[in-house]
């Protein structure tokens, strides 16, 4: 049974599929894009869905530390390439009516 934060990564992960027209398994293919990896980070973030444990498991990662190193490179990113934050910006709004 997932708990409840459990169940946030998930309506997270389902809605970035639809977004895409994807299936869960296709995903894990389209995080080789590093762009589209940091997305989801960034968006795990900004609702404090940041459990490395959690993230190891979802989305079948190495380590913990190739996990803060998304996140940070998420962040740097998100402040350099203005393209990157738009395309942010329009997820986060969309994602926003459903959760």
């Amino acid at each position: 049974m997932l708990t409840d934060n459990e169940n946030r990564y998930i309506e997270i992960i389902e809605f970035i599929c639809s977004y895409n027209q994807i299936s869960k398994e296709q995903l894990i293919t389209l995080l080789k894009y590093r762009d589209n990896k940091y997305l989801l980070f960034l968006i795990f973030k900004k609702y404090r869905c940041t459990d490395k444990n959690v993230i190891l498991k979802i989305l079948n990662l190495k380590s913990k530390q190739s996990i803060n190193l998304n996140f940070k490179k998420a962040e740097e990113r998100f402040f350099i390439n203005k393209e990157f934050r738009e395309k942010y910006f329009t997820i986060e709004e969309k994602i926003s009516t459903i959760i």
